[in-house]
C-alpha cells in the first residue's frame, strides 16, 4: 500500500523538485499537485492524502489560511511546510507549527539561487522518517513503566526536555504551564535549523512564566530561565567559578543525524552536573536522547517521557520507554505540573 503525497505550493519548480524526490521514496505516491490553499483544501478533501506538503505564502489562500480551514473542518492530514529561510519565514513557520502543523522544511526566499541539492536532502530524509515512524506506531506495543515517582531523595541542578517532530506546539502547551518559580534552569534540545530557533525561543518566552532565550555561549544559567540549544550548534556546559555556563559547538558532527542533539548535550550536562537533572523526552522521530537519558536513569536521574496519545510522532520516546530509561510516563498537559511539581518538592521547595 502506497504513502499518498499532496503537494500545495504556487512555484511550478518546487513542486517539480518535490513531486521528483517523492517518486525516489521507495512506496510514496504523489497524489496530486495544487498551486493555491483553496485547491488544496479541495484535493485534500477529495484524494485523503496521507501527507500535505505545504507552501506558506501562495495566491487566493496561503498556507496559515488553509491550516486554519483544515482545523475548523476537523481534518487530521499531516502537513509538512515549506518555509522561507528568513526571519520572517521563521516567524510564519512558528505559527504554523501551533496552528497544527506536523513538521518543516527550510527553503530560500524564493527560485532564485535554490539550493535543489539541499531541498531535495531535507524533504527525502524528513519523508522517509516519517513514513517509518507512522509504520512503527502501527506495530507498537504495550510497554510497562515503572511506579509513580515519590519525592524526596534528589537534588537537582537543571531541567532538560528533549523533543523532534510535533515537539514546537507541544512544548508551547508545557512552557505555557511553567511560571516564574520554577527552581531551576531549564534547557531546551528541539530539532531544528538556524534561524528558527531563535523565532521558537521569542515564541516560548511570550507564553510562560519563565524567561525564555535562545543559548548564547558564556551564559550562567540560572532558575527561572530557559535555554533553546540554537540550529546548526551542539549546546554543551562548562564549570565556571560563578557557575555553570552554556558553551557553543559547531566543530562536532552531528549525533544521530542532529546538531544540536539531545544525546550530545544530555551526556555533557552530566558530565559537569552528574546524575542531578531532571530530564523529559517528547515526540519526535528517531533515537536521539535514548542512549544518554539511559545514562542518566541508570545513574539515578529523573526521566519523564511524553505518552503515545498526545504524542505527534511516539518515536524518541518510545523507544526511550522501550529501553528502560523512562521513571513516568505523562499526558502532554500534565508534564509541566508534574515537573514544577518534582522540582519544588525535591528541592524542598512548594510549588
Amino acid at each position: 500500500m502506497s504513502f499518498r503525497v499532496l503537494i500545495v505550493d504556487d512555484s511550478m519548480l518546487v513542486r517539480q523538485i518535490v513531486g521528483d524526490v517523492l517518486h525516489r521514496i521507495p512506496g510514496v505516491e504523489v497524489a496530486g499537485e495544487a498551486r493555491d490553499g483553496k485547491r488544496g483544501l479541495e484535493l485534500m478533501e477529495t484524494l485523503k492524502p496521507d501527507l500535505m506538503i505545504l507552501d506558506v505564502e501562495m495566491p487566493v489562500m496561503d498556507g496559515l489560511s488553509l491550516l486554519a480551514e483544515k482545523k475548523r473542518r476537523a481534518n487530521h492530514t499531516p502537513v509538512m511546510m515549506l518555509s522561507s529561510l528568513t526571519q520572517a519565514g521563521a516567524d510564519i513557520t512558528m505559527q504554523a507549527l501551533e496552528a497544527g502543523a506536523l513538521e518543516f522544511v527550510p527553503k530560500p526566499a524564493s527560485g532564485a539561487g535554490l539550493d535543489l541539492s539541499d531541498l531535495e536532502h531535507q524533504i527525502g530524509m524528513k519523508v522517509s522518517g516519517l513514513i517509518q515512524s507512522l509504520t512503527e506506531q502501527e506495530s507498537r506495543t504495550r510497554h510497562i513503566v515503572g511506579p509513580r515517582l515519590q519525592a524526596g531523595g534528589h537534588e537537582f541542578k537543571m531541567a532538560l526536555i528533549g523533543a523532534s517532530t510535533g515537539g514546537p506546539q507541544c512544548l508551547h502547551q508545557v512552557f505555557s504551564s511553567l511560571s516564574s518559580s520554577f527552581p531551576l534552569p531549564l534547557v531546551v534540545v528541539q530539532h531544528m535549523p538556524p534561524i528558527f530557533t531563535s523565532a521558537f525561543a521569542q515564541r516560548l518566552d511570550r507564553v510562560s512564566g519563565l524567561r525564555v532565550y535562545e543559548a548564547e555561549d558564556g551564559k550562567i544559567i540560572q532558575p527561572g530561565e530557559a535555554y533553546v540549544a540554537p540550529g546548526g550548534k551542539h549546546l554543551s556546559f562548562r564549570q565556571t567559578a560563578a557557575g555553570v555556563a552554556l558553551e557553543l559547538d559547531e566543530s562536532s558532527p552531528a549525533s544521530n543525524a542532529h546538531r544540536p542533539s539531545v544525546d550530545f548535550t544530555l551526556n555533557r550536562a552530566m558530565d559537569v552536573m552528574g546524575e542531578k537533572i531532571l530530564a523529559v523526552i517528547m515526540t519526535g522521530m528517531g533515537k536521539d536522547g535514548v542512549d544518554a537519558l539511559k545514562r542518566l536513569h541508570d545513574r539515578g536521574g529523573v526521566v519523564l517521557a511524553q505518552d503515545e496519545a498526545s504524542s505527534v510522532v511516539f518515536g524518541m520516546n518510545r523507544r526511550a520507554i522501550e529501553a528502560g530509561a523512562v521513571d513516568e510516563v505523562l499526558e502532554l498537559e500534565k508534564l509541566g505540573p508534574r515537573m514544577g511539581e518534582l522540582a519544588g518538592r525535591l528541592q524542598g521547595q512548594n510549588v
